[in-house]
Formats: structure tokens, C-alpha cells, sequence
């Protein structure tokens, strides 16, 4: 009987061995790390406040950016849009509900319209951890893994916190998750709640 049940124990093992599912390290697929600026395309949500000496505005952005398209639909706290920025190398829009209004680039707009200094243009950069090629570098510090942790340019000082890391097919970025901008009394703080690589 002991024979029998230990039988009866072995082949009920091994039949359930059988339907595990076959693993091997040799079929895990490799992902190749690539640098943030060959992130180029990208479908971004994010959360913003603009700080100055006469209060706060804050809201969230999806920020989608393709060779056919770039615009940041601008929400309220609520999730409403309050505010739809198109650009294209020729100009900016900045439709609200009450106008449209054009201008020569999107950091004009939002400085002459919503009365916030928010420099989109560096921002394209900044939110990948990496300085403006469009403005003067000042200083820049980086970790042992060699991402900017500090960097200064055109008056403005940055700090970043964390990382969030994007998977695109087998290709991989890593890109900060916060990000604290001041220059004089201008406080911006940028948290990336989720981002997508856009492929062709």
C-alpha cells in the first residue's frame, strides 16, 4: 500500500509538472537601453503648478508629439481643457474658450495669454533629462549612472527626482519622473504620471 501511494504521489508530481508553463532565460526577451534623446516621439501625461508671487496654477498636460502633430491639451484640476496648444515649425496656437490667439512660438502664448511663464520649448528636453540644446548651459551635475541630477541654464535652476522607465518594442528609455524649475520668483514643478513612445 505505501508502494501504491507513493506511486499515486510521484506521477501526480510529475503530471502536474508537466503543465507548468516551459521557461527558459534564452526566450526572455532582451531590451536594449537607448539614450532619452532618441525619444522623440511621445503620447505624455503630466502634472504642473506654476508658482509666482501672485499664486499658483496648477492642472495637468498630455503632451502628444509626432512627426504629424505636436499639442498639449492644458486641464484643470478637474480634467476639464482649458487650453489646446498646437504647434508646427512655423508658429503656435493657443486655443481657450473664449479665443484663439497665434503667435510665433508656444512660450510667447502662454506668457501672453494665460500670463504663465512656461518654456515649452526647454521643456521638450527637461522632461527627458536633458539640457536645451536652445539655450546656454551654465551647469549641469550627474549621478554615477551619468542622468542629470542639477543643471542650470538661461537663469533657470533644475532638480530632478526618480525615473520612470518607457518600454517602445525591445528598446527602453528612462526618463525622470519630477522635475523642479525656479528662476527668480517662478517656481514650475513637472511630475510625469505616464508616458508612451509613439512608433511608426
Amino acid at each position: 500500500m505505501k508502494h501504491f501511494i507513493l506511486t499515486l504521489f510521484l506521477s501526480l508530481t510529475l503530471a502536474g509538472c508537466s503543465l507548468m508553463p516551459w521557461s527558459s532565460d534564452d526566450d526572455a526577451e532582451v531590451l536594449t537601453f537607448l539614450p532619452a534623446d532618441q525619444l522623440n516621439q511621445w503620447d505624455l501625461t503630466a502634472k504642473f503648478s506654476v508658482s509666482t508671487k501672485d499664486g499658483t496654477e496648477s492642472g495637468s498636460i498630455r503632451w502628444i508629439l509626432n512627426p504629424d502633430e505636436e499639442r498639449l491639451d492644458v486641464l484643470s484640476p478637474t480634467g476639464s481643457v482649458v487650453a489646446q496648444l498646437t504647434m508646427t515649425e512655423s508658429e503656435a496656437r493657443l486655443k481657450t474658450d473664449d479665443r484663439e490667439t497665434v503667435a510665433k512660438d508656444a512660450d510667447t502664448l502662454f506668457k501672453d495669454v494665460m500670463d504663465i511663464s512656461l518654456p515649452v520649448n526647454a521643456l521638450r528636453y527637461w522632461v527627458r533629462g536633458l539640457d536645451s540644446p536652445d539655450l546656454p548651459l551654465e551647469s549641469v551635475e550627474k549621478d554615477g549612472e551619468g542622468r542629470i541630477t542639477e543643471l542650470s541654464q538661461d537663469g533657470w535652476q533644475l532638480a530632478y527626482n526618480g525615473n520612470i522607465s518607457i518600454e517602445s518594442g525591445s528598446h527602453r528609455f528612462e526618463v525622470p519622473r519630477r522635475l523642479t524649475a525656479t528662476r527668480g520668483d517662478i517656481e514650475i514643478r513637472w511630475a510625469s504620471t505616464e508616458w508612451q513612445a509613439i512608433t511608426q
